[in-house]
């Protein structure tokens, strides 16, 4: 039994070309406190201009701003019956520790789906190293045989795990996971040599989150900038660790220049190098600023020539 299909033309026309990420409502991902993320009336406003703008899919996650997320995007789903959206959450990363025993996840499912009307797609969030994937996975599987759910994925997952994963769902007879939720972007690449030759191979659909590498690659931080309190940035350990090489940095100069030389911002640019790769899926993007929904215009929109392809490569490759 599957529901995404296996090419990516058709994954987008069940996804989306763009996911809408709303870890940034009530606080970004986990963090909260004051400054950090959209309030709820902001994010209520963030879901109807994605939806406006042709976004069919919203992501969100149970641990996300401690609820916060998954309230409102159950909120504006309740308000909006007559929008056909998917709606996509994650379970399994929680304040003490990664959690996919059978229990919890079947109470988180229960859970989510009371708050958000319902769930489409659900994605386990973590690897759990004290619980097997023969463990967890029926209860995924089980979820999409009843029709509680269409399908179901793994997030922030090598490429051991996940080859354990499909090969323990096969095993088992169990309906497989069939999306792939994980960090990618230019300056993110550690999927590059497993994870992404095994979705190819499988048909999986992948949709990276943080594809602007939380602001580097929008040009935020390219002459010394330091990310400011409450950005996304400023509570990624791995942005500050970036910033801090002079290598890095002087990457991020280079590709600023690349962009304005093909008159795009470089946020669009870094969103257009992930539209057209052929593995993409679809990225996950968090838009806090009406601004930024130029960039995902300029990169739907981009001829994508090899000339500009290579000159993104050679930068990052």
């Amino acid at each position: 039994m599957t529901w995404v299909a296996s090419t990516r033309d058709e994954q987008r026309e069940q996804l989306g070309r763009f996911l809408l990420g709303t870890g940034n409502i009530g606080g970004i991902a986990s963090q909260t406190g004051p400054g950090i993320g959209l309030s709820e009336s902001e994010g209520l406003a963030l879901i109807d201009h994605a939806v406006a703008a042709g976004i069919t899919t919203i992501d969100t996650a149970d641990v996300y701003a401690g609820g916060v997320s998954e309230r409102v995007v159950g909120r504006w789903s309740s308000a909006h019956p007559e929008q056909s959206v998917l709606i996509q959450t994650k379970t399994g990363a929680t304040p003490s520790g990664p959690d996919l025993s059978p229990e919890r996840v079947r109470r988180q499912l229960t859970r989510s789906i009371d708050i958000l009307g319902r769930v489409d797609l659900y994605i386990a969030h973590r690897l759990d190293p004290h619980t097997p994937w023969a463990d967890s996975l029926p209860v995924f599987s089980d979820a999409v045989q009843t029709g509680t759910i269409r399908a179901y994925g793994l997030s922030n997952v090598d490429g051991k795990a996940l080859e354990a994963a499909l090969e323990t769902a096969d095993r088992l007879g169990l309906v497989r996971p069939e999306l792939v939720q994980n960090s990618y972007s230019l300056l993110e690449r550690s999927d590059d040599d497993h994870v992404l030759p095994v979705v190819k191979a499988e048909g999986l659909a992948y949709t990276p989150f943080s594809p602007l590498a939380n602001g580097l690659l929008a040009g935020r931080y390219s002459n010394g900038e330091r990310p400011a309190a409450g950005s996304r940035a400023s509570v990624a350990s791995r942005s500050a660790d970036w910033l801090d090489q002079p290598a890095v940095v002087k990457k991020l100069r280079a590709f600023d220049r690349v962009a304005a030389e093909h008159h795009i911002t470089s946020a669009g640019l870094a969103l257009a190098w992930l539209y057209n790769h052929p593995v993409v899926t679809a990225p996950i993007i968090s838009v806090s600023k009406s601004s930024q929904w130029q960039a995902i215009d300029e990169a739907a929109t981009m001829p994508w020539t090899p000339p500009v392809q290579d000159a993104v490569n050679s930068l990052f490759e």
